[in-house]
């Protein structure tokens, strides 16, 4: 159901980190607001019509966790890997189990059933919550928003390397603040993006994706504290069926330059290319990406 928020709404969500997704004019067949450039935003509460007022919340108290996930012709790969996920982080952050089979039906029911490839949000956030008393008990609710994927990939990244560790970093939570942050910088600096090392200088993740790297012979992903992310998890799963050796080993910043290729990977864009890192440069065309997008697809996808 299309929702338009007001301008004031759009500025604590995005604020808030929340980055709902947003419609495409070929899905929606609206035109963008000329003021803002934003597009209205298709999502349900609970399986229910969204307004702005039911997401001040999630802008205002901004505590939460959420998940994004590929929907083709309502199935996703990887579906017991999210739903694990979140129930996980439900009972982290509110002490409360979250129904999966709930969760299903709402993504089930916000996704056309057709050919086309949706990014899905799943955001778990309290309906009522005050700040000045956190332990209070707050019955979370699921907002369901979507967009369409976009066909073409992403093109090739240069990252900047810094140091910083986020807050739980086992639980996809809604403080970006630090991700963001570090990416205006980078991308202030010339880069693209950012690429974290914690105290220790170990590699651990990037601001919305994990990395890994291929020393010529074995895959390598990192082992600091990091997002266990979906598609991570897919490339893992997908590297053990195709026979592709990988290694999972403690990577220092220091010696990212001696490995022979870089690469990201998130839910909306699979396996990505980096050919930068800081000062080192890496191919960005090796049969090697050929290969680990095949594992990545080699995962099945599951009906909602």
């Amino acid at each position: 159901m299309p929702m338009t928020i007001p301008a004031m709404d759009r500025r604590l969500l995005i604020g808030a980190g929340v980055l709902l997704p947003l419609v495409a004019p070929s899905a929606s067949g609206q035109a963008p607001d000329p003021r803002t450039g934003c597009m209205a935003v298709e999502g349900t509460l609970d399986g229910e019509p969204v307004t702005a007022a039911d997401l001040r919340p999630m802008a205002l108290i901004n505590y939460g966790h959420f998940s994004t996930m590929r929907v083709r012709r309502r199935a996703v790969q990887g579906l017991d890997f999210q739903l694990a996920r979140l129930q996980r982080s439900t009972q982290k952050l509110f002490g409360t189990d979250l129904a999966g089979d709930l969760v299903r039906r709402y993504v089930r029911e916000a996704v056309p059933d057709d050919a086309q490839t949706y990014l899905v949000r799943i955001n778990i956030f309290p309906r009522n919550l005050s700040w000045m008393n956190l332990n209070a008990p707050a019955k979370p609710v699921v907002l369901v928003t979507k967009s369409l994927l976009p066909a073409v990939p992403g093109q090739p990244q240069a990252v900047q390397s810094v140091q910083y560790e986020r807050d739980m970093p086992d639980i996809k939570h809604v403080g970006t603040f630090g991700l963001f942050h570090h990416r205006r910088r980078a991308q202030g600096n010339g880069f693209d993006d950012a690429l974290f090392f914690d105290s220790k200088r170990s590699v651990s993740e990037g601001s919305t994706w994990n990395v890994g790297f291929y020393d010529g012979t074995r895959v390598v992903l990192p082992t600091a504290a990091a997002l266990p992310g979906g598609a991570v998890h897919l490339l893992r799963q997908g590297m053990r069926m195709q026979g592709v050796p990988f290694l999972e080993r403690d990577v220092k910043v220091d010696e990212v330059g001696r490995f022979e290729l870089a690469f990201s990977t998130n839910v909306p864009e699979t396996i990505r290319p980096l050919r930068k890192i800081d000062a080192a440069a890496f191919p960005v065309t090796h049969t090697m990406y050929e290969r680990l997008q095949a594992c990545y697809d080699a995962n099945e996808w599951t009906t909602l």
